[in-house]
């Protein structure tokens, strides 16, 4: 699906396509270049997921666990593995979730709580008839 932009300042080169943010004069014009470039990242997002089986198949066929190209490096990684732990280690890791739980009940925290905006996309792409919620 190709999308236009609403703000007729933006470039349709890549890499410029959003006008530097004091060119935006109205408050409505940055809720508009926010949605364009949520919605343009979700259709690149879609573009990733229906490459990624070719892409890891191509990296496989390569037999290695490192490929070196010009513009990226690619490793190959494991996801982190699951384990059965005793019924003893799931007592102690539930008696520290409580622990947490009432250290982070009783103290502010170090870092993080920062201020986002949630935009739900009411527009539907192509592939994806559902609204689509995305944080900032």
């Amino acid at each position: 699906m190709t999308h236009t932009n609403r703000n007729e300042d933006f470039n349709s080169s890549p890499g410029n396509n959003t006008p530097h943010p004091t060119e935006l004069l109205k408050p409505i014009d940055a809720i508009n270049a926010m949605l364009d470039l949520r919605i343009q990242m979700a259709e690149l997002q879609q573009q990733i997921i229906a490459l990624q089986p070719t892409f890891q198949a191509a990296c496989v066929s390569l037999h290695t666990d490192r490929i070196t190209l010009e513009r990226a490096i690619i490793t190959r990684r494991l996801t982190p593995g699951q384990w059965a732990y005793s019924g003893n280690i799931l007592e102690q890791q539930e008696a520290l979730k409580l622990l947490k739980k009432h250290f982070q009940q009783t103290h502010e925290p170090i870092s993080g709580r920062e201020v986002t905006w949630t935009i739900k996309l009411l527009s539907a792409t192509a592939t994806d008839q559902s609204a689509t919620s995305l944080n900032l």
